[in-house]
């Protein structure tokens, strides 16, 4: 039997298996932080992007004939730079959940050090990414792109003056990545909406303090290189490459839950076991891919246990394919994870499931 979202719900309600026994079957030193590791991680994303800069440098775009391959040589250094500051987003990402060190201040540290130039206020991000993990596909409190999904006849209740965010996804070719970027952009200024007036009081300092960093990371990394070298400088070595980073991000951020079988669910048919498993899959890239982001693609055993370090995802899918197959949703990525939503699908309620499945027909 193919794993997919309707058989992994149905099983769900058919035994009395819990999250939790999926999460006993990871090994334990799954769960070991190795300092070497992270720091290695580190250092290793830091020098390939510092080294593909250089390389960038050392191959100006001239002029006639020779850019016949100066082009196609940038596109490949513009491609692999913009790789390198995605794994440095995902170490960030690991620093968010306590996975870079066994030290909360060092967690913090990095953290911003590795989100702040890439315009993401660390604890902002924190604090909304932790939301997504609690609540993941259930409908009305996901903070991503499903939050703007809406069945067909809820769409046609709103205006482009009412709900124009929502609007524009649906009139955009791929709107759904338009959502991506904009919810990206609204955490900043929405957080306390999303996370609770009650967290929001308690954690007001460190998001004020995170995007102060942001700010400051900012206008040093663009400041200081219009100031010395200049604009196409600044966009070679760094404004394309964190182009480059955002649209494979937002790629990896919408196959890791949506494909042309998700579900989303209501509070009442919402379970742990659901959220995290149901439509979690795993979209298999190029090995070499997966090491310059550090394999977050691997994306199911990390929402059974946030807090594994990169390096341990693939030993942890492992041990939960094996003993739990049925429960598992891996493929690699091809056309078909594009396709299905270059026109934005509208959602189909079947309310004696508590379910929201994707309404590819709808017009």
């Amino acid at each position: 039997m193919t794993s997919r979202p309707r058989t992994i719900d149905a099983l769900s309600r058919q035994t009395d298996v819990r999250l939790r026994d999926i999460f006993e079957t990871i090994p334990k030193p799954c769960f070991v932080i190795s300092a070497w590791r992270s720091w290695a991680s580190l250092v290793r994303v830091i020098g390939s992007f510092a080294l593909l800069t250089w390389a960038i440098i050392a191959v100006p775009l001239s002029s006639g004939t020779d850019l016949l391959w100066q082009v196609p040589v940038h596109g490949i250094l513009w491609l692999l730079s913009g790789l390198s500051l995605l794994g440095l987003f995902v170490l960030g990402h690991d620093c968010g959940h306590r996975a870079f060190s066994n030290k909360p201040w060092v967690n913090r540290l990095v953290g911003h050090i590795c989100h702040s130039p890439l315009a993401n206020a660390f604890q902002t991000w924190v604090v909304t990414h932790d939301h997504h993990h609690s609540q993941t596909q259930r409908r009305g409190q996901e903070v991503d792109w499903a939050s703007h999904l809406m069945t067909a006849e809820e769409l046609d209740q709103t205006t482009w003056r009412s709900h124009p965010v929502v609007r524009l996804g649906y009139a955009l070719p791929f709107g759904i990545f338009f959502w991506i970027i904009w919810n990206t952009i609204r955490r900043g200024f929405l957080v306390r909406w999303q996370i609770g007036e009650g967290k929001w009081q308690r954690e007001r300092g460190r998001l004020l303090f995170s995007n102060l960093c942001m700010l400051l990371a900012m206008v040093g990394v663009y400041g200081g290189l219009l100031s010395t070298v200049g604009l196409w400088m600044t966009l070679e070595i760094y404004a394309i490459p964190a182009v480059i980073a955002n649209i494979f991000g937002a790629l990896i951020i919408t196959v890791q839950h949506a494909n042309r079988h998700t579900l989303l669910y209501t509070a009442e048919g919402w379970s742990p076991l659901r959220g995290q498993l149901v439509s979690t899959f795993d979209v298999r890239f190029p090995r070499w891919m997966e090491w310059m982001w550090c394999d977050i693609n691997i994306h199911i055993p990390h929402h059974i246990a946030p807090r594994i370090p990169w390096y341990h995802l693939r030993q942890a899918s492992a041990a939960i394919q094996a003993e739990w197959p049925e429960y598992y949703q891996s493929e690699p990525m091809g056309m078909g994870h594009l396709r299905w939503f270059a026109k934005t699908p509208r959602l189909r309620h079947v309310p004696e499931l508590g379910i929201y499945e994707m309404d590819l027909a709808a017009k």
